[in-house]
């Protein structure tokens, strides 16, 4: 009898231990990934309407004859609307690598339902937020593979190493930018080239140019919200990760000495409970115990500032620390980049566009 109820104990404590929001590494970026699934959709649209779904050249273009890139017909990039274009069921089905003509009718119907943001008669709904969700239900918030949208563009190609073979792509690597990568390089050319657009001020299609982009911001706030939220994540594994660890790069902090508002409710609806440090608390705490403050004294930091500085200069390589960053806080870092830049512009005015694009 015993042995059974402690059986049943072990059970219910460990079914309470489930439903505990516990933040993961990472797991804000799903709702992340899916949010810039629904960007990537604001700039195709746009293209479609200004040049033509058979003309634009710029996200998913059609290709029906001499020179177009296997596997097709996926890569025909063809749907059921206008000059056929993708709707949007079919657009988050094909940038996940499927292809329409042999989706079974029960898969089909699963990406039809799918609406676009604002596509209601309102012009409200449904929300971004809403759209994000049906994503994640479906799964749908996994990075995207950027071949899906240019087959040349292989990681490889941002690489030192990489050395093309004769008539092949040539090196993308740049010196200056070496934590760059296919996503982001993709990723920044559509919005150049929406924003060029939108600074052209063409009043044909302003009202379809200034929906997508009132659409993009309110997602860029979101997707940069959550990766901030995500770095906060992480920090809070790695600063109490060893100085002398050469992966990691810690600061060595003991976690009692660390200020955090654990499982905080994130900024952006249905987001996931992040670890919310205080760091300047945290830095002092750290400064003030005197084994921590000797170990980080020795790898060069000088004061509670310095830590901090270290921490909310996380990953940017044009910042010099006694701890360096890990290459990992870099990549993240120079991904970041991307979207707080496409933040910035969409936030511009025409005027203000016009001067820097």
């Amino acid at each position: 009898m015993q042995s059974f109820l402690r059986t049943i104990l072990f059970i219910s404590l460990l079914w309470l231990l489930a439903e505990l929001p516990v933040p993961v590494a990472g797991q804000i970026n799903y709702l992340s990934h899916a949010n810039e699934r629904i960007h990537l959709w604001t700039r195709y649209d746009a293209f479609c309407e200004i040049e033509g779904a058979d003309k634009q050249k710029y996200m998913l273009p059609q290709h029906t004859g001499k020179g177009k890139p296997s596997p097709f017909p996926r890569y025909a990039n063809k749907g059921s609307g206008p000059n056929n274009k993708l709707t949007y069921g079919q657009f988050q089905a094909r940038i996940e690598g499927l292809e329409w003509a042999k989706m079974l009718p029960e898969d089909k119907a699963k990406y039809e339902q799918l609406k676009a943001p604002w596509s209601d008669v309102d012009g409200k709904t449904p929300t971004t937020y809403q759209c994000a969700d049906q994503l994640m239900e479906m799964g749908l918030n996994k990075q995207l593979k950027v071949t899906e949208f240019d087959t040349t563009l292989d990681n490889k190609r941002f690489s030192a190493d990489y050395k093309p073979k004769r008539g092949g792509n040539p090196s993308l690597y740049n010196k200056d930018d070496p934590f760059n990568s296919a996503y982001s390089y993709f990723s920044e050319r559509v919005e150049k080239q929406f924003q060029d657009f939108r600074s052209k001020d063409d009043p044909k299609f302003k009202a379809v140019i200034e929906k997508n982009n009132n659409l993009g911001k309110e997602l860029l706030e979101s997707i940069t919200t959550l990766r901030a939220e995500d770095k906060l994540n992480h920090m809070y594994k790695q600063l109490q990760d060893g100085v002398a660890d050469e992966k990691r790069k810690g600061l060595g902090i003991p976690k009692d000495k660390i200020v955090v508002e654990s499982n905080a409710p994130s900024k952006v609806q249905n987001g996931k409970p992040y670890q919310n440090i205080n760091i300047a608390q945290t830095m002092a705490n750290a400064w003030a115990d005197t084994k921590t403050r000797e170990e980080l004294q020795a790898k060069g930091f000088k004061n509670a500032d310095d830590l901090a500085n270290w921490a909310n200069d996380l990953g940017n390589p044009d910042k010099t620390q006694p701890q360096d960053w890990s290459e990992l806080n870099k990549s993240h870092f120079r991904s970041a980049k991307t979207w707080n830049s496409g933040l910035v512009k969409s936030k511009m005015t025409v005027a203000e566009l016009s001067k820097c694009v």
